[in-house]
């Protein structure tokens, strides 16, 4: 209602009405022309507002009995108009009433513009019905390859065949570690979608949380409690996908963090999923089983129906079919026509391309360089990308997100998959917006490799070749990674021929028209190529003379050829020899000869090259006789390993526990005459070897002692002649005292192993890439009266950042031997480890108190582990460590 006197003055909300009579001073104001009951009326009451009855019953005075009526009068006059005639409000009328009220939706609209949104600001329906639809979404997304009109019914399939399931304790982590493509990300579906079910089943169940790890831009327990709009008291599942995409700190930081969360919030249970490379703990780790082959064959047959081609089931096809991934990437393949016979790394680089081709035929060149520098930098910052940091106009960044490949959130830019990402990165490379110089380097290569690898195998013949010569000059770990993963399904076989030597004569070589220096210098630049990348251990791994590479010598012989190496000559660098046989060399002033055919197939000359430096490698990593820096803590023991091997040689019966070193000095100064007038002597007694390259070492290091005396690095047995087992002469308390500077030394001497020997490998190697590490472990020993066979050490790596390389921090605890401690540790000592950089952090092992070198023989196990998923061992790995 109006006020009268005001014209279009408040309007009168349903909270404020008042009820005003005309009141006279000091009390009601009575009309003398109407009885008492008439004054105090229904009739006589004005309705309006809170605020101007206020006014009214302040001042009284203001408002005279003939004033009051004639309101009272416009109020009936306005009542009875509205009744006669009710009319719709135009335009301006109805435009000022919503301006002024509102009703139970535009109340919740307007607080909802100043309060922030909460998950529960949704009814629990509606978070089911969302959540259930964002499930299906990631579905889709990873059934990319598959044809539209195939997605519904192979969905419906794999909802009928679904992936073994994942168990995960209420307060626990637990981690789902397999090769990209495996399957993780369908397990992880699984295990929420069984937690979707059970939320929609019991109220008291939250609704499950999906989280992809690189866009969490805070702390882990703000986003889920953000996301389900509350502390998470009830019993609530959270996936972390693809903790890969993270750096490796960044990585661990964000599992510590979901560590701490179950213990606080025990009814939560959280499952994250990583390619290998991270390091977890074994209690934690659940690695994704490969596919049985008749289920990817089964998977095969839905998306082709009827297409199948005839004779498809082979063993090269069976490979594929243990990955999803894989499994889907051959479906998409075989579809467009194509051969199965293909290498998973171009099957994989194929992928974006084929779906491209299928949905977005029309995608301009620019598009697609703007793929390639989008991939450029996700990749190196392993994070969305903003739109702006793309430098192009809004427009032209549509075309990213409608292919389908791209997907564009409050984070950035990403890519739908991780393969889309690689193959792009690939593309990178091509077109120079990332240089390989930069990609393959000692730090980037790990974040790099596959789209290396994808660039090498989609290259013709020539240029893979010319990619590997950059890649071993940059980095020989990553191209003997490479070099694997391309050549892992063979190519088909065929003989040598002089197309297979790609050969750019250098300056001052045009004159090389020798077929047989020719395809010498093929094989000679791939192997000094990888050699750049060696450390002090080069001159080892082929003959050198001050410093160079010798000479060599070369002849064809049909399909195979014969290298002969000079004895102290470097230049030419390379000559043609005619010897009949080979044998004659040495006669004619030549070290040695090698006989072999020249290798064939794709990048043949780089798998030669790796053998023949993998073949002197090998005895110095076994041996243990890798070059090491002044002062390294390696060293110590093996001074004093040769100090007792030498003196036993030269007495013939146990060294004692301290040496003199003036009798050592007699002793090996003896034995240098004898190396000074061979080419190379040998010392055997029983299982003792010694050669010229140990005594050259130890009378080098003589040179270096002050004292009178030498002692072992170690303290001695302090309860000598206990047990059957030589680690039972040493107490626990002593046991733990040693192993505790053991693997302190073995950290040091880890890293300076590579530091001298393989400069260029850096982050390639798993455990050095993670440095500076910490021991955490048990020394489990049983009491004295056991008999000793169960003794063992239980220890796990762990980064420490921050910490100092120089004094590595170890934490070790004695225990008495827990049946149940080792049956969790011993597993991971018997573990088949293959896939590239996946290092194992719990390591259970016998106790290495009854090693020579206990220190030396732990960081050789791990250089030797780091060196075999690099493709640089390919023998047996030690047991210990």
């Amino acid at each position: 209602m109006y006020r009268p006197s005001e014209q279009a003055g408040c309007r009168i909300l349903n909270s404020e009405i008042a009820h005003v009579h005309a009141r006279s001073e000091g009390g009601p104001r009575w009309d003398p022309h109407m009885s008492a009951k008439e004054n105090a009326s229904v009739d006589n009451l004005i309705v309006m507002c809170q605020a101007h009855a206020k006014e009214i019953d302040d001042a009284p005075e203001s408002y005279p009995a003939d004033l009051l009526r004639e309101w009272k009068r416009r109020q009936v006059q306005q009542c009875d108009a509205a009744a006669a005639a009710p009319a719709a409000l135009n335009d301006a009328e109805a435009a000022e009433v919503i301006n002024v009220s509102f009703g139970l939706d535009q109340m919740v609209e307007a607080v909802a513009t100043v309060v922030p949104f909460s998950a529960r600001s949704r009814t629990r329906g509606d978070a089911l019905e969302l959540a259930a639809r964002q499930s299906l979404a990631r579905r889709r997304i990873r059934l990319a390859p598959v044809p539209e009109l195939r997605k519904d019914a192979l969905l419906g399939w794999m909802a009928e065949h679904p992936p073994p399931a994942v168990v995960v304790p209420e307060g626990q982590v637990r981690v789902l570690v397999a090769p990209m493509g495996a399957g993780k990300s369908e397990q992880a579906s699984r295990w929420w979608d069984e937690g979707l079910e059970v939320a929609a089943d019991d109220e008291q169940v939250e609704i499950p949380v999906w989280l992809e790890a690189r866009t969490l831009g805070s702390s882990l327990e703000s986003v889920v409690t953000n996301a389900i709009g509350g502390d998470p008291w009830r019993p609530c599942r959270v996936v972390l996908d693809d903790l890969t995409w993270l750096p490796p700190a960044t990585a661990t930081r964000l599992l510590d963090e979901a560590r701490q969360l179950v213990v606080v919030w025990p009814r939560m249970r959280i499952l994250a999923t990583c390619r290998p490379g991270l390091q977890i703990d074994q209690s934690e780790r659940v690695d994704v089983a490969p596919w049985p082959t008749d289920h990817g064959a089964e998977l095969i047959r839905q998306i082709l129906q009827d297409e199948v081609p005839p004779g498809l089931w082979t063993r090269e096809v069976d490979d594929l079919l243990t990955s999803p991934l894989l499994t889907l990437a051959l479906a998409a393949r075989l579809a467009s026509g194509r051969s199965a016979r293909v290498s998973p790394t171009r099957l994989l680089s194929e992928m974006a391309a084929t779906i491209i081709d299928r949905e977005r035929p029309q995608i301009s060149a620019e598009t697609w360089n703007l793929f390639a520098l989008l991939a450029a930098r996700v990749i190196a910052t392993q994070a969305g990308i903003p739109v702006s940091a793309l430098g192009v106009a809004t427009p032209q960044i549509w075309p990213l997100t409608d292919s389908g490949l791209v997907v564009a959130d409050d984070n950035g830019l990403r890519f739908a998959l991780p393969v889309f990402e690689q193959h792009f990165g690939a593309e990178a490379l091509r077109k120079g917006i990332v240089a390989v110089e930069e990609a393959a380097s000692a730090a980037s290569f790990p974040l790099w490799r596959y789209a290396i690898a994808y660039t090498v195998t989609t290259s013709d013949r020539q240029a893979a070749d010319a990619w590997m010569l950059k890649l071993a000059r940059i980095n020989p770990a990553a191209a003997s990674w490479v070099l694997d993963e391309t050549v892992r399904t063979a190519s088909p076989a065929r003989a040598w021929d002089a197309a297979s030597t790609t050969w750019v004569p250098a300056p001052g070589r045009q004159d090389e028209t020798d077929p047989a220096v020719r395809v010498g210098r093929w094989l000679r630049d791939a192997l000094e190529a990888f050699l750049d990348g060696f450390g002090a251990c080069r001159p080892q791994l082929a003959r050198h003379h001050d410093g160079q590479l010798v000479q060599w010598g070369a002849r064809l012989i049909g399909d195979g050829m014969i290298l002969t190496e000079a004895r102290n000559t470097v230049t030419p660098d390379l000559v043609p020899v005619a010897l009949e046989p080979y044998e004659s060399a040495r006669a004619d002033g030549w070290y040695r000869s090698t006989q072999f055919e020249v290798p064939a197939g794709d990048l043949g000359r780089w798998q030669w090259a790796r053998d023949r430096i993998r073949h002197p490698l090998a005895p110095l990593l076994r041996q243990r006789r890798l070059p090491l820096p002044d002062g390294s803590p390696l060293e110590a023991e093996r001074l004093w390993l040769l100090a007792q091997h030498i003196m036993r040689l030269q007495h013939h019966r146990r060294p004692p526990t301290v040496i003199s070193a003036a009798d050592l000095r007699n002793a090996t100064d003896k034995m240098m005459e004898r190396v000074n007038l061979s080419v190379r002597s040998t010392w055997m007694s029983g299982s003792v070897r010694l050669d010229s390259d140990d005594i050259r070492w130890i009378h080098a290091r003589l040179d270096t002692i002050t004292t009178d005396h030498l002692e072992s690095p170690r303290p001695l047995p302090d309860r000598a002649g206990f047990g059957k087992w030589r680690w039972r002469e040493y107490s626990p308390e002593l046991t733990l005292t040693i192993l505790t500077d053991v693997f302190r030394d073995a950290l040091v001497g880890y890293r300076d192993l590579v530091d001298a020997n393989f400069p260029q490998f850096g982050a390639a190697l798993g455990r050095y890439s993670t440095l500076p590490l910490r021991v955490e472990g048990h020394v489990i020993m049983e009491d004295e009266g056991g008999p000793g066979d169960h003794d063992s050490l239980y220890y796990t790596l762990k980064p420490d950042p921050g910490a100092s390389t120089a004094t590595p921090r170890v934490d070790l605890t004695l225990a008495s031997a827990p049946q149940s401690l080792r049956d969790e540790a011993s597993a991971a000592l018997f573990r088949h480890r293959r896939a590239a950089f996946y290092q194992p952090t719990d390591q259970l092992a016998s106790l290495p108190t009854g090693l020579d070198q206990p220190a030396t023989a732990i960081a050789y196990r791990w250089l030797i582990d780091d060196l075999t998923n690099v493709g640089w061992w390919t023998g047996p790995i030690p047991a210990y460590g």
